[in-house]
């Protein structure tokens, strides 16, 4: 199970999320880099958010009334840890971010490219929401609401 786990949630779509995210906004610290794969490379966390696009997302909500979405948020945390530093080390080796006290683009990703794939696109289209839900919490609170343990 682990070996199909880690197939489906690789460094091609890792990076290609990361770089997403990072054309939308300024910089990302490494810490909360940590949490964007376990929403965004979770297909029921993606489907929740598509289907509340229009509405504005509150985390606490979202985890009150999705418990199961957040059951095994810690273990898709630690399970994808290293596919987010392994994505985050190509991506800075192939210059297409710089890692110094955020994370920053320095290649723009053509996100509207429909040939990057289905789950691809499912996860760019939902980017915007979860950018805008987390955004009104500090990396700190983050990792408090969600209960991460290193």
């Amino acid at each position: 199970m682990k070996e199909v786990y880690y197939v489906y949630n690789n460094e091609a779509i890792a990076s290609c999320v990361f770089l997403s995210i990072l054309n939308k906004i300024e910089g990302l610290d490494i810490a909360r880099s940590c949490l964007v794969l376990p929403f965004l490379l979770d297909d029921r966390t993606v489907s929740y958010l598509s289907k509340k696009q229009d509405t504005e997302l509150v985390l606490e909500e979202m985890i009150k009334d999705q418990p199961r979405l957040f059951a095994s948020f810690n273990k898709r945390y630690l399970s994808l840890l290293p596919v987010t530093i392994n994505s985050l080390t190509i991506l800075n080796a192939s210059n297409q971010i710089n890692i110094g006290s955020e994370i920053v683009i320095s290649v723009a990703l053509d996100s509207d490219d429909k040939t990057l794939g289905d789950r691809f696109n499912k996860i760019r289209e939902v980017i915007p929401t979860f950018l805008s839900m987390i955004e009104k919490y500090s990396t700190i609170q983050l990792y408090k609401i969600l209960k991460v343990q290193l």
